[in-house]
């Protein structure tokens, strides 16, 4: 599927909220955002390190799980994307969980309808997942070393489509920050291991305005996109 977005009823330039801002996909969202004219509201626990000083745009400290946050950032703006992150561990996650709750019940307190949120293909089984490696690779992820991360995810989409609130879960496979060149995306899954951190960007900022993934999944990945194994390992799961 191509990505030109259908109009939703309410177009033009908003107030975003932007959570997990100082994040490398947040960062991408709040620069496009920015771009397009847009005002962002950036959250971030750590303002002193955030990178873009623009107009339009206001760095708020604070952490997404508090409600009290959560509630004063919502109530100054239109619409909502969550790119929070946390890093695979054994131990317990409920980033994605404790945000949600915050988030859903601030929207609905003052009248918000407009929530796009990342969590990962990695969430469910594809189908396109049909080789021997592909599965043994699927289950050691979601099952050992992301359990916990991914677990708390499943939370976050099911307290999100028992809202009442027009969400859009978007689901990435492998993210990376080389430059992408145009998205693809689809309904619930798509095949393709990767995408650019630019272009899930734009799928997110169009979904403000496209109304085909309202009260659903958009798989999105950059097709032809490739690298090495050993730049995933570095630059993307150790972070070097």
């Amino acid at each position: 599927m191509t990505h030109d977005a259908a109009p939703l009823a309410a177009a033009g330039p908003q107030r975003l909220l932007v959570l997990g801002a100082n994040g490398p996909t947040g960062r991408e969202v709040v620069q496009q955002a920015l771009n397009r004219g847009h005002r962002v509201d950036a959250l971030t626990r750590h303002p002193e390190s955030f990178p873009l000083h623009r107009q339009r745009l206001r760095v708020v400290a604070g952490d997404a799980t508090d409600p009290a946050v959560i509630d004063t950032a919502v109530a100054a703006t239109d619409s909502v994307i969550c790119t929070i992150g946390a890093a695979f561990t054994l131990k317990p996650v409920e980033v994605y969980s404790a945000t949600t709750r915050s988030v859903i019940a601030a929207m609905e307190n003052h009248h918000r309808r407009r929530l796009i949120v990342v969590t990962s293909a990695g969430v469910r089984r594809s189908h396109h997942q049909s080789g021997i490696a592909q599965v043994v690779a699927y289950g050691l992820m979601r099952h050992v070393l992301g359990r916990t991360v991914y677990d708390d995810m499943a939370k976050m989409e099911s307290l999100i489509t028992a809202s009442t609130l027009d969400w859009t879960i978007v689901h990435p496979p492998g993210l990376v920050s080389i430059p992408g060149h145009s998205y693809a995306v689809a309904a619930d899954e798509i095949e393709g291991n990767l995408c650019a951190r630019d272009d899930l960007a734009r799928l997110l900022i169009d979904q403000l305005t496209d109304d085909r993934f309202l009260r659903g999944i958009a798989a999105v990945a950059t097709p032809g996109l490739s690298i090495s194994a050993g730049h995933m390992i570095r630059h993307e799961i150790l972070k070097r």
